[in-house]
């Protein structure tokens, strides 16, 4: 019986060192020793300067070293404390191991485990219970480790892996944390006390625990001495040498942005980096943050709680500027959320890009005349009636005047003649992603902004503009290193192409960057105006709960949001009065130290003079012929006939009294059946048009307001009282001229004769005046002017 047991004992022992033997044999698995378990990222911006270093995924810092690049006198150290035989046994030590069995056996339980640090590392590599079997398995694995790498490579993983508390691995980030240096440049005193930390983190930290830290310490440096790890002088030295620990402050500068880059480095191929240059410009971006804080407390009375930018570098695609909210640590604003790559309705931002490519497809040109009038579309609930901002119509409006007035109306029309389809298909080419629904789910109101789409894609969409058409990717990054020194290629998360044709791109921003062509709603002094080229688009979601300033010169784009994370309506906000404001600050401040160049090429374009009234070519009698630009083959090829007097289907009434001023040039202004309504509707006339009468063509052709003119600016001064202060208006009409009427700003103010001059109210504002005959309600001349207050 006896014997029996004896060769079954001994068979076991056969088999489990057999097993153990294969074990040791295998190769090791690589996710065992996958350096980004450990691996932390340093994120810098532009120059080089440390944003954030952002820690592995349920990680905490850590930089690691190459097996060639560990101190010396740091790896010592480590011996001296942890297992100075390290050099001489096979990853366990059987002396330690023997004393280590004695003394738990002793106390019945695990006291101590005689643990190698090849034994520390595979505890850390493949974490197990500590008991007996545990402290076994823990052994295999140590000899595995040792017979598949080197002696230096399991002492590099030791010191890159080992915890140092503060959620720190490794001694290279350890030595920045306590003493803001790296491992290289510790003094021996310095790599004494990491060499003690990590027997017991807590017990041992560095920055609180200075008294036991340095008990240790010296026990540390007296056992190199005693080992022969060091010097009797370079220990008494290190004694009496000071520590220098610094308390650790962590950085984390632009929290947005280096969130957005962390969490999508994978994604950009660049999961093995362990530094990150980025694109953000630091300064640039401190004063985003600064502008967006004073412009907001500016509006806290109208519910405006946060508010998102983004700069982009049009030539690179390069991110300088990357603000998510109004603060990353606002709870109460839900300040982590991030305004650059949420996705809101845009209101009118989008228009612009439908606008391109209806010119693009020839179905519209900046001179076409759009009824601005009500109008009801069929759609697949019922009908639907767009409205406009304003909650007006403006009769007949050219395409250059609605999109620069973002009017809403004209924008569904051409929205309409385009398509539905191709209109989603343009946005889409425009890099307008995230609106993955059906053509059919937005319907017409896709112009308007009822899809969502982020304030990334915005400014990306609007920088091809800047660029002819062109959409590239926007870059975050630079360069991008692995741990051993190598430099990482990017590769673009987007490739090049272009989504309008240069031209129409061209007509879009020319009329982006038209202060004249967005007066009538937003005023010749607006947010939108600057003393150099800036083409730029407004956006109001319904409901006031975002809105949007998006606009680029040739070198910048910049893209802002302003609204409430949690969907509050603002107070009667929209995006000229919101996010504008913080536009044109930080687009002042991007353009600094810049020559900027001209916005739109004009080559290749075709020019005529337009009737303003019906956008054809101007003929002989149109009052006020302008200047266009048309994509070739657009040109219009009717000459006006609005203003050729009598013709036929005119009412039988009107066309009798023309006929009776026949020898006299009668002129009538004929807008055509779509508009007879609204004529009607704005009190223009009894007669279903824009004019009231015929009328003596002579005295009304060289009709003119001399005085002030286009786009003036007065000074009210606060010295003098208001009432005492007024501008000179000075007409010149035709000697037969009869009587005429000035509208300011729709309504009448004076009643002019011959020499024609008066004096208007000085009152704060951006005004229109228009000259008229005396009951009838065709303007002969307008100007538009500013009257600003001392100070502003």
């Amino acid at each position: 019986m006896g014997k029996r047991l004896r060769r079954a004992a001994l068979a076991a022992v056969l088999v489990l060192s057999a097993a153990a033997l294969v074990f040791v044999a295998l190769p090791l698995p690589p996710e065992v020793l996958d350096a980004r378990a450990l691996r932390s990222v340093r994120i810098l911006d532009r120059e080089g300067v440390l944003l954030r270093e952002v820690s592995a995924p349920n990680a905490g810092h850590s930089q690691p070293l190459g097996a060639q690049a560990l101190p010396p006198h740091v790896v010592a150290a480590f011996l001296a404390a942890e297992d100075h035989r390290f050099f001489s046994h096979p990853g366990v030590s059987p002396l330690a191991l023997a004393r280590a069995a004695w003394m738990d056996l002793r106390a019945g339980r695990l006291v101590t485990g005689g643990s190698t640090i090849t034994m520390q590392l595979a505890r850390t590599l493949v974490p197990r219970e500590r008991t007996f079997l545990g402290k076994a398995q823990e052994a295999l694995w140590a000899l595995r480790l040792t017979a598949h790498l080197s002696k230096r490579e399991v002492l590099a993983e030791y010191l890159n892996r080992i915890p140092f508390g503060n959620n720190t691995f490794g001694v290279e980030a350890a030595s920045q944390l306590y003493f803001a240096r790296t491992a290289e440049h510790l003094s021996l005193a310095q790599a004494a006390a990491l060499a003690a930390v990590p027997k017991a983190p807590s017990a041992f930290n560095p920055l609180r625990s200075s008294k036991r830290l340095e008990a240790r310490q010296r026990w540390v440096l007296l056992r190199m001495k005693a080992l022969g790890l060091a010097s009797a002088a370079e220990v008494d030295a290190a004694l009496a040498a000071p520590l220098d620990v610094t308390a650790f402050t962590q950085t984390f500068r632009a929290p947005h942005f280096v969130e957005h880059v962390a969490r999508s480095l994978k994604a950009w191929g660049l999961g093995e980096a362990v530094v990150v240059e980025t694109t953000l410009d630091p300064r640039l971006q401190l004063e985003v943050e600064e502008k967006i804080q004073e412009e907001l407390s500016r509006l806290e009375e109208r519910r405006v709680g946060s508010a998102a930018a983004l700069v982009l570098d049009n030539e690179s695609g390069e991110v300088l500027a990357y603000q998510g909210s109004a603060d990353f640590f606002a709870a109460g604003i839900e300040g982590q959320n991030d305004g650059v790559t949420m996705h809101r309705q845009p209101g009118s931002a989008l228009k612009p890009f439908i606008y391109a490519e209806a010119m693009a497809q020839h179905l519209v040109t900046p001179a076409s005349v759009i009824a601005d009038v009500e109008t009801h579309f069929g759609a697949a609930k019922g009908t639907y009636t767009p409205k406009n901002y304003d909650r007006k119509t403006h009769g007949p409006v050219r395409a250059r005047e609605a999109l620069g007035n973002s009017y809403n109306v004209p924008a569904v029309k051409v929205t309409s003649a385009l398509g539905l389809q191709r209109s989603l298909a343009a946005l889409h080419r425009a890099g307008f992603e995230s609106l993955t629904e059906g053509a059919e789910h937005y319907g017409l109101g896709i112009a308007l902004g009822n899809g969502e789409v982020s304030l990334l894609e915005l400014g990306r969409a609007y920088a091809g503009l800047s660029r002819g058409g062109v959409l590239e990717p926007v870059r975050f990054v630079r360069h991008a290193y692995r741990a051993d020194g190598s430099e990482i290629p990017l590769v673009a998360d987007l490739v090049w192409r272009r989504f309008v044709d240069a031209k129409a791109a061209a007509l879009v921003t020319h009329i982006l960057s038209d202060n004249s062509a967005r007066a009538r709603a937003f005023g010749l002094e607006n947010a939108l105006r600057f003393p150099f080229p800036v083409a730029a688009k407004t956006g109001t979601s319904k409901g006031y709960s975002d809105n949007w300033t998006v606009g680029f010169t040739r070198e910048r784009t910049v893209a802002v949001w302003a609204g409430n994370f949690d969907g509050t309506p603002m107070v009667q906000v929209s995006g000229i009065t919101g996010a504008g404001p913080i536009f044109k600050r930080v687009m002042t401040r991007a353009m600094d130290a810049l020559t900027p160049a001209p916005l739109v090429s004009t080559e290749g374009l075709s020019t005529a003079k337009v009737c303003p009234l019906s956008g054809e070519l101007a003929g002989p009698h149109c009052p006020s012929a302008m200047d266009e630009y048309f994509l070739p083959g657009t040109l219009p090829t009717a000459r006006c006939a609005m203003h050729d007097g009598v013709g036929p289907g005119l009412p039988a009434a009107l066309e009798a009294r023309c006929e009776a001023l026949e020898r006299a040039q009668g002129r009538v202004v004929d807008l055509g059946p779509d508009f007879y309504d609204w004529a009607r509707a704005q009190g223009l006339s009894d007669e279903p048009w824009l004019a009231a009468a015929c009328h003596p063509h002579d005295g009304a052709a060289g009709t003119r307001i001399v005085f002030p003119a286009e786009g003036d600016e007065f000074l009210l001064l606060s010295d003098l009282p208001l009432a005492d202060q007024s501008i000179p208006l000075k007409v010149r009409a035709g000697a037969d001229q009869g009587p005429l009427e000035v509208l300011v700003d729709g309504a009448r103010e004076l009643t002019l004769g011959a020499p024609f001059t008066g004096r208007l109210k000085a009152t704060k504002g951006s005004h229109r005046v228009v000259v008229q005959r005396v009951g009838e309600h065709i303007p002969l001349a307008e100007v538009r002017f500013v009257v600003r207050s001392e100070g502003g």
